[in-house]
């Protein structure tokens, strides 16, 4: 018996068992046409077809259904729509193969009103269609933004093909992606058939809602756990800012001796970048490097190592991470500007944004933000004024980051005044944030007239947030106005609002420890309060006063008030680093929101007198305290 080779290519759609008496059973058609489907095989009909097509014109062979049919998918896979088009359209029956090829087709070039159009199309014909047809049409549907989705579905249903893993699972991507979860949840429910794919989309949909809770629920009771559910939990807490359990569960996920892949290290990186777990990410870059992962070069995990390091203190390693790539992706550069930027590198940052530009690379809108950063933390505000006027040449309008940087670096300047007119006349409502910080300038400049205007402002955009109360109620106590002070402290009580709590994160021996203020529940809390209390009356020995101008004002005596600011956050982490992490090497600190003034005074003079360095991250910039001194020069 004579035997050909056909390609994979063009091999007949190999049909499931018939479900139901729609999607009747397919006699696969036995090969025909054999001198058309060999000259279909041979490399120079994928480069130029119509030497193809002439001949089969001329030869009859367009009139076998079968060989016709086939033509068209060669054309589909070779990217000729309108020739594949056109012949498909003379086609007097084209089998389901050939309609699945159409659907595809149009959903793969991300057309889905036509993918959609020619389901509905094969459906008025006596082609029945197979379970891929489904699973085709639903990823169109998906793409669509779930135009017809429910519709299709219910076909799905009346044809009982619901059932078929590779239709549940498309159902289930659907609704997942589109934020059904309740529709997504209910399919995954009433169908015992599941394997793991249909377990990591719905953790996935849950994790990417916000839905925590649920998602580990499902995780924990999966029967069988894959690399892909492992980062689908991991990616949900690192989407939603739970980083400390995100490095809890890579532990878990090492015990199970399974390798990490790189979307699971990019958010491993993510996470040890906003923890400034400098050991864990020097671990995954570690990993990365003896496994040869991305060594061709993969621009997000190369973005993540150069992040990780700028957001960990680590300057100087991002910027051998960045030299060392060879990508001349815009994103990356932002990164690195943006990096330079957070450590006070203004001048630094803006030659690294000339050299972008003399590479050809666009700047986009997130490299302007950070250029712009760069100049607000430097003070240049001469050079931001000129950015901000230049971003029109490079096809980029100004939008509401930017102005908010804009007013940021005339705020951090002094000049106020100017800052509050530039966000009112900007084309955009500005958000509470950009408010917040000319709110925080005007207090550093005791400008009472416009820290009131922009106090009331914020209160009226977030009365919620305590912070904003706070900030006002100091401004008016550095001014004398007690009355105005009980007036905001009777709001706040009367809302019931309080001011957001600060935590401070510091690493050692590979893991991640959180101090809140006041807080006891570490085991060495015994030796951080002794250690505290002796450096209060060392600093104190040489001049400190404690500053408790910006203490939170519910708080009627100074002593009680000198109490807490004695037991902030990043002073319990920084207790704590003094004690346990070698003298040689740097103490590094996290912390939620902007370092205070005392505070800031206090680390320079715990530098200076026990001889540390030490690095505090706040919600704006790096502090590197040295001999006594910040990086920030007392501008921040």
């Amino acid at each position: 018996m004579q035997t050909h080779n056909v390609p994979k290519l063009l091999k007949p759609f190999v049909f499931l068992k018939p479900f139901s008496t729609l999607l009747r059973p397919n006699q696969n058609p036995k090969p025909r046409s054999l001198p058309l489907l060999e000259s279909l095989s041979q490399p120079h009909a994928a480069t130029n077809p119509f030497p193809l097509l002439a001949y089969a014109i001329t030869s009859g062979h367009l009139h076998d259904p079968f060989a016709a049919s086939r033509v068209v998918q060669f054309l589909l896979s070779t990217g000729r729509l309108q020739c594949a088009t056109s012949l498909f359209s003379s086609l007097a029956q084209p089998d389901a193969y050939t309609w699945n090829a159409m659907v595809a087709f149009h959903a793969d070039r991300r057309m889905p009103d036509s993918a959609v159009a020619f389901y509905f199309r094969m459906r008025a014909s006596a082609s029945p269609p197979s379970v891929y047809t489904f699973a085709l049409v639903v990823k169109a549907c998906v793409l669509g933004g779930g135009v017809r989705g429910e519709e299709v579905h219910g076909q799905v249903i009346k044809c009982g093909a619901e059932e078929f893993l590779v239709v549940k699972n498309s159902l289930l991507s659907m609704y997942s992606i589109l934020g059904l979860l309740e529709d997504a949840r209910s399919l995954f429910d009433k169908n015992s058939n599941l394997d793991t794919i249909s377990w990591n989309t719905l953790i996935s949909a849950y994790g990417k809602n916000g839905d925590l809770g649920t998602a580990r629920e499902l995780f924990d009771e999966m029967p069988e756990r894959n690399l892909v559910s492992w980062s689908a939990m991991i990616d949900g807490y690192v989407k939603n800012g739970d980083f400390v359990k995100a490095l809890r569960l890579f532990g878990e996920m090492q015990g199970e001796r399974l390798r990490p892949d790189v979307v699971t290290l990019v958010s491993m990186l993510k996470a040890c970048a906003q923890l400034g777990a400098l050991d864990q990410g020097k671990w995954v870059h570690l990993y990365v490097r003896r496994n040869g992962i991305g060594r061709e070069g993969n621009v997000v995990l190369e973005t993540a190592l150069v992040d990780m390091y700028c957001k960990c203190g680590c300057i100087h390693e991002a910027l051998e991470v960045f030299d060392g790539v060879s990508s001349e992706d815009v994103v990356l550069w932002n990164a690195m500007i943006g990096g330079l930027a957070m450590h006070g590198h203004g001048e630094r940052a803006l030659e690294l944004f000339q050299r972008m530009k003399d590479k050809g690379l666009v700047p986009n809108e997130a490299t302007f933000v950070g250029v712009l950063c760069a100049c607000s933390h430097a003070g240049r505000v001469d050079d931001g004024k000129e950015i901000f006027e230049s971003m029109k040449g490079y096809g980029v309008t100004p939008q509401r980051e930017h102005y908010g940087c804009l007013a940021d670096l005339l705020g951090r300047a002094g000049q106020v005044e100017e800052a509050e007119e530039l966000l009112l006349d900007m084309p955009m409502e500005p958000h509470a944030a950009q408010w917040g910080a000319l709110m925080s300038a005007c207090r550093t400049y005791n400008k009472i007239e416009v820290g009131e205007r922009v106090g009331k402002r914020l209160i009226a955009l977030e009365p919620d947030d305590g912070g904003r109360y706070v900030l006002l109620a100091n401004l008016y106590a550095a001014n004398g106005r007690w009355e105005d002070v009980r007036d905001v402290r009777r709001a706040m009580e009367e809302k019931g609002v309080s001011k957001e709590t600060g935590c401070s994160y510091i690493e050692w021996n590979g893991t991640v420890y959180e101090f809140i203020v006041g807080d006891k529940s570490h085991p060495q809390s015994r030796e951080i309060y002794a250690l505290l209390g002796e450096i209060e009356k060392k600093l104190e020995g040489i001049g400190y006063i404690k500053d408790i101008s910006q203490v939170l004002v519910d708080m009627d005596n100074e002593e009680e008030k000198g109490n807490v600011l004695s037991y902030h956050s990043e002073k319990l982490a920084m207790a704590f680093g003094i004690i346990n992490i070698s003298h040689e090497l740097p103490i590094r600190i996290v912390k939620n929101l902007r370092v205070c003034r005392d505070c800031h005074t206090h680390a320079k003079l715990v530098s200076k007198v026990y001889g540390r360095e030490i690095i505090v991250r706040d919600r704006h910039r790096f502090h590197k305290f040295r001999e006594g001194l910040c990086s920030c020069n007392d501008y921040w």
